[in-house]
C-alpha cells in the first residue's frame, strides 16, 4: 500500500512537470505581449533580457530549494503550491522591486525640494573659494622673524599668524603698492551699465545726471586731495637698481622727464637705465667710462641725452635713442678749468651750468656743446637751480647773496642778502617758482617764499635789483650736519633734504606748512649715507642713492601716476 501511493505520487509529479514544460514552450501570444509591456522588451534587446531574467530565476529556484531542504516534506499539495510561487516570483520579479507610483510622486516632490536646496547650495558654493589649502591654514608665520615682515603687522607687538591671515595681509600690501589703475575702474563702471549699445549711451548720460545730483559741491570746483602734512604714507619697493647694483657710492640719480627710466651713476665708473615699475626694475643699458669717475648725471633736451661729468676736464654725452657715446674734451675757450665736477642740466632748457672756483658760472650750450656765456658773482659760488621752464637760473655763493639770471637776455635781474644762513652749501627752486630753499653748513634749512620776496624786491624801487632782509617763511633744523642736497617733488608739496655726512640723514618736508613728515624715515629705514634723491615725473616713486651702492625705491600711493 504505502509503496502503491509512493508510486502514484511520483507519477503525478512527473505528470505536473511534464505539464508545466509544456506550458512554458506553449507560451501565449497575450502573454508575451504583457511581458513586452510591462518590461519594455523589443526585438532587439529580448534575448539579453530573456537571459538576464533567466540567471534571476535560476538564483531564486536555487534558494528555494535551499528553503525546501532545510524544511520537513509536506506532501505534493506543498510541492505545486511553492511552483506556483516560483513561477509568479520569476514573471514579476522587477514589478515586486520597483516603487509604485506613489512613492514616484513623493520621490518627485522630495527632489523638487532637493533641487531648490541644492540651487541655493551651488550659489553659496559660487561665492566661496574654489579650492582651500589646509597647509596653508594650518602654518605659523612669525612676522618678526625678518624685515620684510614686520610692515605686515597691525600693532607692534604682533608676531605670529596663521598662514591665511599672512596671504590676506600679503595681498593687501600688494594692492597698496600697486592700486587698481583710473582707467581700470572706469572701464569696471562702463561694463556694470551695459556694453557698448545704443541703450548703453543712454544709461551712461543717465549715470552722470544721477552722479551730479548726489553732490552739492560747486560745478566748477577744481580742488584736488591735499597732502596730509604730518603722516606721510609710503611703501617700500624692490631697489631701483636692483638688476644691476652699483659696486660704489651712487652719486647720481634721476627719472626720465616722460618714460618709466630711471638714471643711476657713480664712482665705479658706469652710467646704468632702468625701467621703473617696482616690481622687477628691470636694466636697460649700463655703460661703461674706463677714464672717468662719475660725480653727476642730467637728462638734457627733453631726455633725448644724457650729460655725464666728474672730476675730469672732458666730460660725456650719450645719446639715449641711439645708443651712441661721444667724448667732449673740455670746454672751448676755457684751458684752465680742470674739474667738472659741479656740472648742471635742465630737461627743458638749452643750457649746460658749470660752477668754478672763482666765482664764476659758465653756461654751455646743451646742442653745440660750446660755450655761450660767463656769469660773474661776487663771491664763491656753492650751488645753482634751474627753473622748470629753462629761462631763469638761481645762484648762491658763500656770502650769503642770492642771484636770480635771465638766461633770456642772460643778466641778473634781482639779488638779495640771507643774514639767516651761514655759508650757504644748496639752493634749490620749486617747479613752480613758489618756494625756495636753501641749506647752509650748520644743517639749517630756510624756506622762502617767491611771492613775498617779488613784493618786497617791489617795495624797495626800481633803482636798484639789490636788497636785504630777506626772512625765511620757515626754518628747519632737524639735520645737524653740512646739507648736502635739496630737492622739490612736481608739486611742490614735498622737500627732500639730506646729508651724507653722517647715516640716515634724511627729511622730508610738507609744503604749504613747513612741517616734517614724522613717521618716515625710521629707525628701521636704514638709509646709509645718503648721497643723493629724486622724485619721479608725478611723484609716484623717489628714488635714494647711498654710500653702497643701492638706489633704494619707495612708493608714493598719495600720487597715484608714475
Amino acid at each position: 500500500m504505502g509503496f502503491a501511493s509512493q508510486a502514484k505520487n511520483k507519477r503525478s509529479a512527473t505528470a505536473a512537470n511534464g505539464a508545466e514544460d509544456t506550458a512554458k514552450r506553449a507560451k501565449s501570444q497575450a502573454e508575451t505581449d504583457l511581458e513586452r509591456l510591462v518590461f519594455g522588451i523589443d526585438d532587439d534587446n529580448e534575448d539579453a533580457i530573456g537571459e538576464i531574467f533567466g540567471k534571476i530565476k535560476e538564483t531564486k529556484d536555487l534558494d528555494k530549494v535551499s528553503e525546501q531542504d532545510g524544511e520537513s516534506d509536506n506532501g505534493s499539495d506543498s510541492d505545486e503550491e511553492s511552483d506556483a510561487n516560483g513561477r509568479g516570483d520569476s514573471l514579476f520579479f522587477m514589478d515586486t522591486e520597483r516603487p509604485d507610483e506613489t512613492d514616484h510622486k513623493g520621490d518627485d516632490n522630495e527632489s523638487s525640494g532637493t533641487d531648490s536646496d541644492s540651487g541655493e547650495e551651488a550659489d553659496n558654493k559660487e561665492e566661496a573659494a574654489a579650492w582651500v589649502d589646509e597647509d596653508t591654514q594650518n602654518a605659523r608665520v612669525a612676522l618678526k622673524g625678518a624685515i620684510r615682515t614686520r610692515k605686515l603687522r597691525k600693532v607692534e607687538g604682533e608676531n605670529i599668524v596663521h598662514g591665511d591671515v599672512y596671504e590676506e595681509r600679503l595681498r593687501q600690501q600688494f594692492q597698496k603698492i600697486n592700486p587698481v589703475p583710473k582707467w581700470a575702474q572706469e572701464t569696471k563702471a562702463e561694463d556694470a551699465w551695459g556694453s557698448d549699445s545704443e541703450d548703453s549711451e543712454e544709461k551712461r548720460e543717465a549715470r552722470a545726471g544721477n552722479d551730479l545730483l548726489k553732490s552739492s559741491k560747486s560745478l566748477l570746483s577744481k580742488t584736488s586731495t591735499l597732502l596730509p602734512p604730518s603722516i606721510l604714507d609710503i611703501v617700500r619697493t624692490r631697489n631701483g637698481n636692483q638688476a644691476a647694483p652699483s659696486q660704489m657710492a651712487v652719486s647720481a640719480l634721476q627719472f626720465h622727464p616722460t618714460a618709466n627710466v630711471m638714471l643711476a651713476a657713480g664712482l665705479d665708473k658706469t652710467l646704468r637705465l632702468f625701467e621703473v615699475d617696482g616690481k622687477d626694475n628691470q636694466k636697460v643699458q649700463s655703460i661703461f667710462f674706463k677714464d672717468l669717475p662719475i660725480s653727476s648725471a642730467h637728462f638734457i633736451r627733453g631726455g633725448q641725452e644724457v650729460v655725464v661729468s666728474g672730476s675730469r676736464r672732458w666730460y660725456y654725452s650719450v645719446d639715449v635713442e641711439k645708443g651712441s657715446v661721444t667724448r667732449i674734451s673740455g670746454i672751448p675757450g676755457l684751458p684752465k678749468l680742470n674739474s667738472l665736477k659741479y656740472m648742471h642740466g635742465c630737461n627743458n632748457g638749452d643750457r649746460l651750468a658749470v660752477m668754478s672756483n672763482d666765482g664764476q658760472i659758465h653756461l654751455v650750450s646743451a646742442r653745440t656743446k660750446q660755450l655761450a656765456c660767463t656769469l660773474p658773482m661776487n663771491g664763491v659760488v656753492r650751488d645753482v637751480s634751474f627753473t622748470a621752464d629753462g629761462n631763469y637760473l638761481w645762484s648762491v655763493g658763500t656770502d650769503n647773496e642770492v642771484y636770480q639770471w635771465d638766461l633770456r637776455q642772460n643778466q641778473c635781474i634781482s639779488r638779495w642778502h640771507d643774514q639767516t644762513m651761514f655759508r650757504a652749501t644748496r639752493l634749490e627752486i620749486s617747479p613752480d617758482t613758489s618756494y625756495y630753499a636753501s641749506g647752509d653748513n650748520s644743517g639749517m634749512v630756510n624756506i622762502y617764499d617767491v611771492n613775498a620776496i617779488k613784493t618786497q624786491a617791489d617795495a624797495a624801487g626800481n633803482s636798484s635789483s639789490f636788497f636785504v632782509n630777506v626772512k625765511p617763511f620757515k626754518a628747519i633744523n632737524n639735520l645737524t650736519t653740512t646739507i648736502s642736497g635739496l630737492r622739490f617733488n612736481h608739486s611742490s608739496e614735498i622737500l627732500g633734504i639730506f646729508s651724507h655726512k653722517s647715516q640716515s640723514q634724511l627729511k622730508l618736508v610738507h609744503l604749504p606748512t613747513g612741517t616734517v613728515f614724522s613717521n618716515w624715515p625710521s629707525a628701521s629705514s636704514h638709509l646709509g649715507l645718503v648721497q643723493c634723491i629724486d622724485f619721479s615725473p608725478n611723484s609716484g616713486f623717489m628714488a635714494v642713492g647711498n654710500d653702497k651702492g643701492k638706489a633704494l625705491l619707495y612708493r608714493l600711493p598719495h600720487f597715484q601716476s608714475y
